[in-house]
């Protein structure tokens, strides 16, 4: 039985009377709790803005198999004046990690959303929200809360790009926007709040101004680019572009991560592909995917199987311990492929872990495969 749900008869009218009352209260509770976490909020305002000096970005030890040329065009573009960046790629190349570390460097302090489809204007910049009694008034959204910060939006293109953040396009281009709502929203001639492509000390109460340590770094998934929103050209034009691929030598690359983790010895060097190896490849071949989802599966391989060699082919158990990795974190990666696709990966994951191609384990990985391709 539901407690403490209040009932309310409409036709009775000290219902109505309690109905208004317990609508009010709500309203002044929210009002509130956004008083009070806008009070929390400001207790960040001790982080100061960046050094205007030119920074230089480093290659980060932790994040192995980006190519240099990753941070060669970063740094290009901050010491031409591009002050927002899009880190684009595969899915599982480190763009997240290497935007965070990124920002690290430029400000030592961040905020970070995730692209949505419910986003609208007002979640990322701001809009009218109810304060109590009927009224309302603007609350800045999370850009302009932290508008002394870099602003790091990932998979930007799950959210409608133009739409969301299409109000800061004359800012983005170094002019100041207008926005549609009044600092007295009674009073139609307050002013209307202003956004300012520059910092400026003093700022009026209608105007936001952002800290010098302020800049947009955004991700996107190339394999979603196509399936997803769009971004005009005149704003992609406000971003400097950093493709960040999967590492060029992918041998190389699970050699070094197994060293670093320990699963092989540092004199441990193969003749030949390792099985891993060949089923990136093979995957590649049909649709480029980043090194984070064949390093879970490398993980599961090794919980399962934590005396595995990982330089030679499997026996059948462990090629049974290969095949939960593939299907935990591979296959989902492939929805979609066209068929002849799904079948030149079967035949070299079989190939790979030599499975029987007549077997069980065959023909499961065949079906699964097939299924999901188009």
């Amino acid at each position: 039985m539901l407690r403490n749900v209040p009932v309310y008869r409409g036709l009775e009218v000290q219902d109505r009377e309690r109905l208004i009352d317990d609508v009010s209260d709500a309203y002044t509770r929210a009002a509130a709790a956004i008083r009070a976490r806008e009070a929390a909020e400001t207790e960040d305002d001790s982080i100061g803005p960046t050094s205007l000096e030119p920074v230089e970005i480093p290659e980060f030890d932790e994040l192995i198999g980006i190519d240099e040329s990753v941070y060669r065009q970063i740094n290009a573009a901050l010491a031409t004046g591009k002050q927002h960046l899009m880190l684009y790629g595969p899915p599982g190349t480190g763009k997240t990690t290497l935007a965070q570390l990124v920002s690290g460097v430029l400000h030592g302090a961040y905020a970070m959303i995730t692209g949505s489809a419910d986003w609208t204007s007002q979640d990322v910049i701001g809009g009218y929200q109810p304060i109590g009694e009927g009224n309302v008034r603007f609350i800045p959204g999370v850009l302009l809360q932290k508008f002394d910060r870099p602003l790091i939006i990932d998979e930007l293109n799950r959210c409608d790009i133009d739409k969301v953040i299409g109000p800061l396009f004359t800012v983005l281009s170094g002019q100041k926007t207008t926005l549609p709502y009044r600092t007295d929203v009674s009073e139609k001639n307050s002013p209307a709040f202003v956004i300012l492509p520059k910092p400026k000390p003093g700022t009026a109460e209608h105007e936001f101004a952002p800290k010098p340590g302020w800049r947009i770094i955004a991700t996107i998934n190339s394999i979603d680019k196509a399936a997803l929103y769009q971004m005009s050209f005149a704003l992609a034009r406000r971003f400097g572009w950093i493709y960040v691929g999967i590492p060029r030598d992918l041998q190389y690359f699970l050699l070094a991560i197994m060293r670093k983790s320990e699963l092989i010895g540092d004199e441990s060097e193969p003749d030949d592909d390792i099985p891993l190896t060949r089923i990136w490849r093979a995957v590649n071949a049909v649709r480029v995917i980043g090194p984070a989802p064949i390093l879970d599966m490398l993980k599961t391989v090794h919980a399962i199987e934590p005396g595995i060699n990982f330089l030679r082919a499997p026996n059948a158990e462990e090629a049974t311990a290969y095949l939960d990795g593939f299907y935990m974190y591979i296959l989902p990666m492939l929805d979609g492929i066209l068929s002849k696709g799904a079948h030149t990966i079967a035949a070299e994951v079989q190939s790979a872990l030599a499975l029987d191609e007549k077997g069980e384990e065959s023909r499961t990985l065949n079906y699964r495969l097939v299924d999901l391709a188009v």
